[in-house]
């Protein structure tokens, strides 16, 4: 009988201490799989909070520039416009936020601008210490009112590689090299922008 209690008080305490040791594996599993990903995805939601108010930010402050000039083919050869030439000389961009960057553009010969060919012009966007991407650049066309064409060429784009915060956005043009076939064009630029508030 003596035997019989001792076998049974030794397959109590074994299947006690089993029990505590499934226990302890099962918090430490979830100490080491489970509160890593909670606290992953709560270091992702504030990132995605962080990013949705500089969106936010570069949306709160903002201007926009305009100017106006043309290319002549016995006349000036090259326009541009930015932001500093018309702000004083002083860089107020600010470089991680984007610059809408439009021009529009026709052709000055009624006959021409009648006819939805694209003038031979060739673009360049700026920000900062360069320029962008001519692939970030579009190009539209559109009918007005009397039958004249309208050509539009957009870019936006932050400089956020600038070295120094605020920068400095643009647009230059000049004639297409690869095109000698040339015509007086009518230029129309602007630029919206968000003005640089130091922290």
């Amino acid at each position: 009988m003596l035997i019989i209690l001792t076998l049974s008080l030794a397959c109590c305490n074994f299947i006690e201490s089993t029990r505590i040791k499934i226990l302890d594996m099962k918090t430490r599993l979830f100490f080491q799989i489970v509160i890593p990903i909670i606290l992953v995805l709560l270091f992702n939601n504030f990132l995605c909070s962080k990013e949705a108010d500089l969106t936010l930010d570069c949306s709160a402050n903002t201007k926009t520039i305009y100017s106006s000039g043309e290319l002549l083919v016995n006349g000036s050869g090259q326009w541009y416009m930015n932001i500093a030439n018309l702000s004083g000389g002083v860089y107020v961009a600010d470089k991680n936020c984007h610059a809408e960057m439009y021009l529009m553009f026709s052709y000055k010969d009624i006959d021409l601008s009648e006819t939805n060919i694209k003038p031979p012009i060739f673009i360049v966007f700026t920000g900062g210490d360069g320029f962008f991407d001519p692939g970030s650049v579009s190009y539209t066309s559109k009918e007005q009112f009397g039958g004249w064409y309208l050509w539009t060429a957009y870019c936006s784009q932050a400089a956020k590689n600038a070295s120094e915060n605020p920068t400095n956005y643009g647009m230059s043009v000049t004639w297409d090299p690869k095109q000698l076939d040339r015509d007086d064009v009518n230029l129309d630029g602007s630029i919206t922008y968000t003005v640089y508030e130091p922290e």
